[in-house]
């Protein structure tokens, strides 16, 4: 009998864990204990996120996994979007803890068809008040194609349901911060030594595929892909969660498995 380890799942920046409910219940049905914490700062209102930055995202992500394996263990570690970059960050801190990492719309670069074009200029002007009360709205299609979903999602965002749809906003500040742990991430990427699921959405309205292409070239352990056809950003709600969410299990079970995985791509 395979011995399956504990997952640990991220949301992305201003989400929720409801984000990647699909998934996660998925997972669980399969035997798999998985966690899927609130990000600290997350889930209450914009005070309180902008009272938190990388560093306190890193320590609650690290102070999980150091939890789920406390007793020498290793944990599967990832989550979607900002969530992604956290497990990214994990598995170059934590190796021994790390078995895996689930990539699910990594945001490398907000260089998606509905970004305005003014994001590139964010971190340079950190000190700049203006840009310090500036807030990026959500517009849509807000990550999902399918357009019932999405009606769905835009009115509990736009509801108060901070909690479970997070915030409808991005404050400019938040922004810089994600960008500053992108940036470390990144230049450490081939310290990745697990085995990585990647998996992308071709017409990402967030962050571009060649994100993802890029961060599968970069990373040292074997890679798994999947690039989406029919979604967009959210991945995990979208037109083809379920094939997502079955496609990390697939993942899931072969690295606890112990299969040899190569370079596919589905």
């Amino acid at each position: 009998m395979t011995s399956r380890v504990p997952v640990l799942l991220f949301h992305g920046l201003t989400g929720a864990p409801a984000e990647l409910q699909a998934v996660s219940r998925h997972l669980r049905r399969a035997g798999y204990e998985v966690e899927t914490p609130m990000l600290r700062g997350h889930g209450v209102d914009e005070a309180t996120l902008l009272k938190t930055g990388w560093r306190d995202w890193t320590a609650g992500a690290e102070e999980e996994l150091l939890r789920l394996t406390a007793d020498g263990g290793q944990a599967i570690v990832g989550g979607l979007s900002m969530g992604a970059v956290l497990g990214f960050w994990l598995a170059q801190k934590h190796p021994d803890r790390v078995k895996a990492v689930v990539s699910l719309a990594a945001t490398m670069r907000y260089d998606g068809w509905v970004v305005p074009p003014g994001v590139w200029f964010m971190p340079y002007g950190r000190h700049v008040p203006i840009l310090n009360r500036w807030r990026f709205k959500e517009r849509p299609p807000y990550g999902i194609k399918d357009e019932r979903l999405r009606a769905r999602v835009e009115e509990m965002m736009f509801s108060g349901s901070i909690k479970d749809a997070g915030l409808p906003y991005m404050p400019g500040i938040s922004l810089v911060e994600n960008l500053d742990l992108v940036k470390r991430v990144e230049r450490d990427l081939e310290k990745v030594v697990a085995p990585v699921f990647i998996c992308h959405a071709v017409e990402d309205d967030i962050t571009h595929i060649r994100n993802a292409q890029r961060m599968a070239e970069k990373v040292r352990g074997p890679v798994r892909t999947l690039w989406l056809e029919d979604s967009y950003h959210l991945v995990t709600v979208d037109r083809e969660r379920s094939k997502v969410a079955q496609a990390v299990l697939d993942f899931c079970n072969d690295i606890c498995a112990g299969v040899e995985l190569t370079r596919r791509a589905a």
